[in-house]
């Protein structure tokens, strides 16, 4: 195939390089039998983290849309992963909330998508992920 602008743009080298990790990593998740997205993981990942959050939080740490943000907590509460809480004092505000389920089910399926991650990185020097990792880190603050 012959070379394009894109092979010397970095955006779109991250890009391709994005779509083939969500793919690796959807592909080793339906393998084990497990079925969630990396978008869903996400979500429970960082609720885990950071305890409840309502919509809009959770929209700017995931960097989605409120209407993906949405959608994506509409099935995992489908699914019994996620609950939303009402705010006491403002009937229109939820938070989120990961179920013990939601825990369970990021607890076993994380392991699967480190070692898919670090499949992704055993070509490169430990140096190489030092410097590629500050350089996206730089990528990402500027463009937030």
């Amino acid at each position: 195939m012959k070379k394009s602008i894109r092979d010397k743009s970095i955006g779109a080298q991250m890009a391709i390089a994005l779509q083939l990790m969500k793919r690796k990593n959807h592909q080793a998740i339906a393998k084990s039998g497990h079925k969630i997205t990396m978008e869903q993981l996400v979500v429970l990942e960082i609720l885990k983290t950071n305890g409840d959050m309502n919509m809009t939080e959770l929209s700017k740490t995931v960097w989605k849309q409120n209407a993906n943000i949405t959608r994506i907590v509409d099935k995992l509460e489908k699914r019994q992963l996620v609950v939303r809480k009402a705010v006491e004092g403002d009937r229109r505000a939820y938070l989120v909330s990961i179920t013990d389920e939601g825990k369970l089910l990021f607890k076993n399926v994380i392991p699967i998508v480190i070692k898919v991650y670090k499949g992704f990185t055993s070509g490169i020097s430990k140096e190489e992920e030092v410097i590629t990792l500050r350089v996206l880190n730089k990528i990402i603050s500027h463009l937030s």
